[in-house]
């Protein structure tokens, strides 16, 4: 889901030479909806070999770059072995993707729902203006601009549902990563994940992981954040909010996400 520490991971992967990453191809100029349900595994291999191949300031995200939010990691070998794809879009094509095409694995990120909510309504790029948060927290729906849009309350429960469902089926190949266990244990919970891809870690993934908790950028954006627990929204998000949540996914598949790591 949006607002779960995508950007932050994304970059821990972004660090080793063997990776190339790339955002939301399906979302950009180049590539935009290229994709869907209907289409082959042959369709889904050109795409991820043209992804690759394609400079794009979008998926390539130069603006983060250049306003400092992200690093630059200059040891990037010319050809690395691995794509990576940084999406919080398209949910409803993962099941498909993980069918046709046998040699994806996914790794999915989950936070704390009642933090994902309070970083999405507090965040002024991401949560219209004029827009009533008690209004919009559950369906979302003043932020769906487009087809694969996943924002609110109903879809992290839709999304992290089947997720759980998706590990259970593909667990060599999907992967579930709690934020809050990154968050407290980066280095090693990284080490796991690396060795789940198959991905080599050197220097510069470590250097990454110490420099981005050594300071605080309170920009939304960056993945400079000093270390500490994920507890803004209990004092940021409104009461009922935080009520209709737990009452909801209490005694549900879905409660282990909000209790403490």
């Amino acid at each position: 889901m949006p607002r779960s520490g995508t950007t932050w991971l994304s970059q821990i992967f972004a660090s080793s030479p063997d990776v190339r990453l790339k955002f939301c191809p399906l979302f950009s100029y180049e590539f935009k909806h290229a994709l869907d349900a209907s289409s082959s595994p042959d369709a889904w291999k050109t795409f991820f070999q043209n992804v690759y191949d394609t400079p794009s300031p979008f998926m390539d995200q130069d603006h983060l770059r250049k306003d400092g939010h992200v690093p630059e990691f200059p040891s990037e070998g010319s050809a690395p072995d691995h794509l990576i794809i940084k999406s919080n879009r398209f949910h409803h094509l993962t099941s498909d993707l993980l069918q046709k095409v046998t040699d994806v694995k996914i790794i999915h990120l989950v936070r704390h729902p009642a933090a994902t909510l309070h970083s999405w309504l507090t965040n002024p790029t991401e949560f219209p203006d004029g827009a009533e948060p008690l209004l919009q927290w559950r369906s979302g729906d003043c932020r769906k601009t487009d087809v694969g849009e996943y924002w609110g309350f109903d879809d992290w429960k839709t999304v992290t549902l089947q997720a759980l469902e998706l590990e259970r089926s593909y667990p060599d190949r999907f992967r579930i990563q709690r934020y809050d266990a990154l968050k407290q244990r980066p280095l090693s919970e990284a080490q796991s994940l690396f060795h789940f891809l198959d991905i080599s870690m050197g220097p510069d993934t470590v250097d990454f992981i110490e420099q981005s908790q050594s300071r605080h950028d309170p920009s939304k954006r960056s993945v400079f954040k000093e270390p500490g627990p994920d507890t803004a929204w209990k004092s940021g998000l409104h009461a009922n909010i935080i009520e209709d949540i737990n009452s909801e996914i209490r005694h549900t598949p879905l409660q282990r996400f909000a209790e403490q790591e």
